[in-house]
């Protein structure tokens, strides 16, 4: 990945965090964050990897956090400055997941 698509991928990781933060109403009980976002070398698209906490809200607010994707996408092209807004794809950050799989075995052992 170039410095480039790095700055911009932690910009969007920033912003929309402070987006989701400032607008996203989550499912009660549910803790919502972005923990990391890839951008391709054209700068056209993007992905968004989302944490969703706890583990059985995953479903109804990751639906949820899709359906609010034209807002983030829209805030995202007032509150950046780059000659075009990267399409921001959502998809579950799977590795904490994993993280708390791991957590769970170490405990029961």
């Amino acid at each position: 990945m170039s410095k480039r698509t790095e700055q911009v991928a932690e910009l969007l990781r920033t912003e929309i965090n402070n987006i989701i933060i400032r607008d996203f109403e989550p499912p009660i009980g549910t803790l919502v964050s972005i923990a990391a976002v890839t951008v391709s070398p054209d700068l056209k698209n993007a992905t968004a990897y989302i944490s969703i906490i706890p583990e059985n809200k995953i479903g109804s607010a990751l639906e949820k956090i899709k359906k609010f994707g034209g807002h983030v996408q829209k805030r995202l092209g007032q509150h950046i400055n780059l000659k075009t807004t990267p399409r921001i794809k959502w998809e579950l950050d799977e590795r904490g997941l994993k993280y708390a799989a791991i957590d769970e075995a170490l405990k029961n052992t």
